[in-house]
This record gives C-alpha cells, structure tokens and sequence, in this order.
C-alpha cells in the first residue's frame, strides 16, 4: 500500500526503507523532515499521524516554543537555560549580529531564545534507535555558529515527554 505525505515521494507501507528525508523551506530557512523505521511495514494510522504534524508544522512548532519558553522561565528548569547561556559565555563575538548585548531591557539569553529557529523534525513511529519519542524536534540559533541543539521530545499522543540539548 503507497501512502503520501506532503513534500515526500509516495512510500510503500508494507516495504519501508529504514530512512527517508526532505528538507523544505520555512519561515526562511531550511527545515530537514526525516522518518526513521525499525520495521518494514507500519499501520496507516501512524502515517495518518505523521501526515497531520507535516501539515501542521506553524502550530506544532508554536506549542514547542511554548515548552522551550516554559522551561527556560522554570526557576528549576535547566535545559534551555544552560544551553542559551553556554552560547552567550562561548560565542559572544560571534553572536553580536544576533543578539544586542548593550540592551539592557532585554538580556541577551531571552533574545536568543527569540532567534531558536525550528531545524529539523525527526520522526520514529516504531522507536528506531530504541526512541520513546513519536517525533523530535531540533531548535537551533544558527548551523554556522554551532551543532548544539534544543530538542523537544513528543510521545505517540503528541505529548511532551523531554526538552534535552544534544549536539
């Protein structure tokens, strides 16, 4: 059975590839869309479900935002709050077209948590690598400046399980 997925050439259901991936433009930038499977066949209804965040990709992205936000007002969260302060203590110079470090109503972390950029969004429907997560989706500052990134963790029923900084 081929099934379609937006930006995706048609993928046979019952004789999967281990990877598949695109990338796509938005908001300016590039996005890399990847799906990663265990398994040679896979039931629709995940398809169904992979297909429903592509298409939703503005509002799935505002509701990780809203986590990443959470987290880094969160007095005892620390993921997004060390990795945006790892980038202002070792890239500062680098930094200064992105962030103004002389404006002293907005700290340069809370800027550069403005600038995360949406980078790729990486789907595992039957835990590929061992993965819990349904989809992750990896925030960036800039690929030029640094690997580093915010990933947000999303379980099969679209709910966050994890903010991690990987590299």
């Amino acid at each position: 059975m081929k099934y379609k997925l937006p930006h995706f050439e048609e993928i046979d259901l019952i004789q999967l590839d281990e990877y598949y991936n695109v990338e796509i433009e938005h908001k300016g930038h590039k996005i890399g869309i990847d799906l990663n499977f265990e398994g040679k066949e896979i039931e629709t209804q995940l398809f169904d479900e992979i297909k429903k965040i592509i298409e939703n990709i503005e509002s799935e992205d505002s509701k990780n935002r809203t986590y990443i936000t959470s987290d880094f007002k969160d007095e005892n969260g620390d993921t997004v709050k060390e990795y945006l302060e790892f980038h202002i203590e070792e890239l500062a110079e680098e930094l200064s077209g992105i962030v103004n470090f002389q404006d002293k109503s907005n700290s340069p972390e809370k800027q550069l948590l403005e600038k995360l950029k949406l980078g790729r969004i990486g789907f595992y429907p039957d835990g590929k690598y061992g993965s819990e997560s349904f989809v992750v989706f990896d925030y960036i500052v800039d690929r030029e400046l640094s690997d580093q990134i915010v990933v947000v963790n999303i379980d099969k029923e679209g709910k966050l399980i994890n903010l991690a900084w990987e590299s």
